[in-house]
């Protein structure tokens, strides 16, 4: 009993230290995208078109051609504390798109919940670009208070030519901070990436992130698929460097997605996501 004991206290002191590190990883500016694809990326896709291009670059929203809803759920290290989840919807409206969002992560003494607007547009054929408001709320349980911050976010995509896209992205430009018992600073981000078409089976991406207050970090990732209902996917990210591994599965108008990212020090972070495209 004694020893049951011991291995319960390691426990929980090995939990709470990894969800230190990983509040204090999205604190400092590590704001992860979200949904499977990007995840087995590398979560680098600034020049994609997804419907979780919400979290990552808006401007991917414009390239949707049909209403498309969605939803991840995300085990950051296999610890219930540390999962994430989130919705989220996007249809096209004339020559743009209007998209709404939200998800969680933490569980219920930390948790962080992120709700978004977004309206992007289309340009002709070779441009896109987006505006995304966020709502940030950070909340504390046992009564120990909550806080909240509003931001905003602009992204771009360009066509430079059949083969090659570049995109940008910029969060919190306007530098808030979640006030009350909390006083953080909003990380602010700027992002810059360029998407390779070898052919039409296969696509490479490489993103690069800039925190203004930390080191710039690089995020590499491939898409191979080798018939209509098979995508493979892998990438790797620098920072703390972490390998990534993913398929997809398109089922008509079912897309489910499955990926891994694995940390050497914290162990695998799984994810899935799916997304359905109405006609």
């Amino acid at each position: 009993m004694e020893r049951n004991a011991t291995f319960g206290a390691m426990r929980s002191i090995l939990t709470a230290l990894s969800f230190l590190g990983l509040t204090a990883v999205f604190a400092s500016g590590e704001r992860l995208p979200a949904g499977a694809r990007f995840a087995g990326m590398g979560y680098a896709g600034l020049t994609l078109t997804d419907l979780w291009s919400v979290r990552l670059n808006p401007a991917g929203l414009a390239g949707l051609e049909v209403p498309t809803a969605g939803l991840f759920y995300q085990s950051h290290y296999l610890t219930n504390e540390l999962s994430q989840q989130g919705l989220a919807f996007a249809t096209p409206l004339g020559n743009g798109t209007v998209g709404i969002s939200g998800d969680r992560f933490g569980y219920s003494l930390y948790n962080e919940t992120t709700v978004s607007a977004t309206y992007a547009m289309r340009f002709g054929d070779g441009l896109r670009a987006a505006v995304q408001f966020d709502y940030l709320g950070v909340r504390l349980g046992e009564n120990y208070g909550n806080s909240n911050a509003f931001t905003a976010e602009v992204g771009v995509q360009a066509k430079l030519s059949d083969a090659i896209w570049i995109g940008a992205h910029v969060y919190n430009p306007t530098q808030a901070q979640i006030g009350g018992p909390y006083d953080e600073q909003v990380p602010t981000l700027l992002r810059a990436g360029l998407g390779y078409t070898f052919s039409p089976k296969l696509v490479m991406t490489l993103d690069a992130e800039k925190d203004i207050d930390r080191e710039e970090r690089f995020r590499f990732g491939a898409e191979y698929h080798p018939n209509q209902a098979l995508y493979l996917r892998t990438g790797i990210r620098t920072g703390d460097v972490q390998g990534h591994f993913g398929a997809g599965f398109h089922l008509k108008q079912l897309e489910i997605d499955l990926a891994v990212a694995v940390r050497s020090q914290l162990g695998a972070s799984p994810i899935i996501s799916l997304n359905y495209r109405f006609k």
